[in-house]
């Protein structure tokens, strides 16, 4: 099945009430959750993702994901840490994860919801629930912005950019760079991969958005390969 930009779209806006992988077969009714849109939209980047993006994009301070789910962005911000000091390089201090429901080790004991939180860091890097990234006040991605201190980089589809008045609010923040994944990554709900099913291939796109609180100007493209 392939997931068209109307359907992604509605998934952003929460009015989609099925997400199916491409190329899986209908599932049996007993197995209905499996596919069902997950209440918290927890879905699972692959890992190459991450890890990419640390490899590419310097952070400076510390990193925090406030959607942390399986863990796999903590993790990869963390071994690229561990990685980068055996050469010297210091700039990332440490990692941390929250989110609403402890899902992972890399998560904090105590749970929270990110858009009622208060705290400030230097970054967020996160896969974000997309159904509060939309309209109608992209509250999620406010929230990011307001709370770190120098840069935010949200997992997101890509046409998430598209909109006369969502370009019109990101003309007023300072979106830096846009990292369009390839090949697209396939992201299947928390659930379906703790049953032990696989993913199927991607056919939707997404890319890292990535602001930076010295910005100036329109924000750059590039693409962000998992082979490097």
């Amino acid at each position: 099945m392939t997931l068209d930009p109307d359907e992604i779209l509605a998934r952003i806006d929460g009015t989609a009430p099925l997400i199916r992988l491409p190329g899986d077969e209908a599932p049996e009714k007993k197995d209905a959750h499996l596919w069902a849109r997950h209440p918290e939209d927890w879905y699972v980047e692959p890992e190459w993702c991450s890890e990419r993006l640390f490899a590419t994009v310097n952070f400076e301070g510390t990193v925090v994901d406030p959607s942390c789910g399986s863990g796999r962005i903590v993790r990869a911000g963390r071994a690229h840490r561990e990685k980068a000091a055996r050469i010297g390089d210091h700039r990332i201090t440490k990692v941390l994860g929250y989110d609403l429901v402890k899902r992972s080790k890399e998560c904090h004991e105590e749970t929270e919801d990110f858009l009622i939180s208060d705290y400030e860091t230097d970054n967020i890097v996160t896969n974000p629930p997309f159904g509060l990234c939309g309209k109608p006040d992209f509250a999620y991605v406010r929230r990011a912005l307001a709370t770190a201190e120098k840069k935010v980089a949200l997992l997101l589809p890509l046409n998430w950019l598209t909109g006369a008045d969502k370009g019109d609010w990101l003309a007023t923040t300072p979106l830096a760079q846009v990292l369009i994944l390839t090949p697209r990554p396939s992201m299947p709900s928390g659930p379906y991969l703790e049953a032990g099913l696989k993913p199927g291939g991607g056919t939707a796109d997404f890319c890292w958005c990535i602001w930076d609180a010295t910005h100036r100007g329109p924000p750059t493209l590039g693409w962000l390969n998992r082979d490097g």
